[in-house]
């Protein structure tokens, strides 16, 4: 790719489908459109109707390329749904010279990925967390130090089949060609998290419609990730169900009003909802009321996922909360009292991106630009974040061939 190319990150989301265009070259990332459009089709991020799923995608990437200008034809896209999983690997080699080479982490990061995959799953990243040059470790980029043996400490991140190829088939569906499939809170922290706080300690907790995300970073590397299947809508049918009302007045509410703590001045205070076309007063603590339950309920799960990662423990951790759901007042606070550790919202800060967008809520897609961008720039590079990210590019051929008959 040259100069002043074109990318497009594509966010394939419970509650709606956003495509960003943008223009990329070897240190910059300029968006040139954006196109949104209700998600139909996909259920806690899994796709569950390939015909409603493309043709939202189609919509969404229509109104990027009338915004933009751009013909779009290939995409970077991603994932996330209960059946993500990541788990450590360990790879070793003996070195061809008396210094490490980038063939030598080729085929360390080849060795490391020599692991018992279930016949439903598929390898979609493998991440170093560190090398080990003869005992030493904790280095993160070898590259022409003197040894006899490379290790590699890694993290795979493995995801169900059927999901990432109706990704891919809902997309081709759809007229694009998909380049990368990523698992998402990956692509979300590439366009939020400092790399301060990737070196000393970072939570991501990803909050969309349909499931919450979680990775942690340590080290500058990728260290876990857990996936919780509540978010948003759930929110929203917490709210349609406990007052009784139909789901889009439910969601303009949790918008309008929602809040995850209880502000004084919402007690007493009354609103009027709209339920089969008459009119009645409700209490806008009501709505707070349901809101904090469910937000009270995701908080403790979200404390007990992170306890679960493998080799996590207590310390000055950084937590930074993107997605739709970031925005809900008083939600940074209630994650930061139980987690008894700071909490910010992340927003993407890229020069050229625009105020609509820089917000939480697009972190996701920003992010494919980001790992779109750093793929094809930065290939030789050993960037403990995204150097060894094996993405389908690398077997992608094989596997269109085998299941789309290309």
């Amino acid at each position: 790719m040259g100069e002043g190319s074109y990318i497009t990150g594509l966010d394939i989301g419970t509650s709606k489908v956003t495509a960003i265009v943008a223009r990329v070259t070897e240190t910059t990332t300029e968006v040139a459109g954006v196109g949104m459009a209700v998600s139909a089709g996909v259920r806690k991020g899994v796709v569950v109707d390939l015909e409603g799923a493309s043709a939202a995608i189609r919509e969404a990437v229509n109104k990027a390329q009338v915004v933009s200008g751009v013909e779009i034809k290939e995409v970077c896209t991603g994932l996330s749904d209960m059946h993500m999983k990541s788990f450590k690997s360990t790879g070793a080699v003996v070195l061809t010279t008396d210094v490490v080479t980038q063939r030598d982490i080729d085929k360390v990061m080849e060795t490391a990925g020599t692991v018992y995959v279930p016949l439903d799953k598929e390898i979609m990243h493998m991440i170093p967390v560190e090398y080990v040059v003869d005992g030493e470790g904790q280095i993160y980029n070898p590259v022409g130090m003197s040894g006899v043996r490379l290790e590699a400490n890694v993290q795979v991140v493995v995801g169900a089949s059927n999901s990432i190829h109706n990704v891919v088939k809902c997309c081709e569906m759809a007229g694009l060609k998909v380049a990368d499939v990523v698992f998402n809170p990956l692509a979300s922290a590439a366009a939020v998290l400092r790399e301060d706080e990737k070196a000393y300690g970072a939570i991501l907790i990803d909050i969309g419609g349909g499931t919450t995300d979680i990775a942690l970073f340590k080290n500058g590397a990728f260290m876990g990730a857990a996936v919780i299947d509540i978010g948003g809508n759930q929110f929203t049918n917490d709210i349609a169900v406990g007052l009784r009302l139909p789901v889009y007045e439910a969601e303009r509410l949790k918008k309008a009003y929602g809040m995850a703590t209880f502000p004084d001045e919402y007690f007493g205070e009354e609103i009027t909802v709209t339920a089969n076309m008459e009119e009645r007063r409700i209490s806008k603590s009501f709505i707070t009321e349901i809101i904090k339950a469910r937000s009270e309920e995701l908080t403790g799960m979200i404390k007990e996922a992170i306890l679960g990662v493998p080799g996590f423990s207590w310390q000055p951790w950084s937590v930074v909360l993107t997605g739709g759901v970031a925005q809900l007042k008083g939600l940074e606070g209630l994650i930061s009292s139980v987690l008894d550790l700071p909490v910010r919202v992340g927003t993407c800060e890229w020069q050229g991106i625009g105020d609509k967008i820089r917000g939480p809520m697009n972190a996701t897609a920003v992010g494919f630009l980001s790992y779109t961008r750093k793929r094809l720039y930065d290939s030789g590079s050993v960037d403990a974040f995204t150097t060894g990210q094996y993405s389908m590019s690398k077997w992608f051929k094989g596997l269109v061939g085998k299941f789309f008959n290309r």
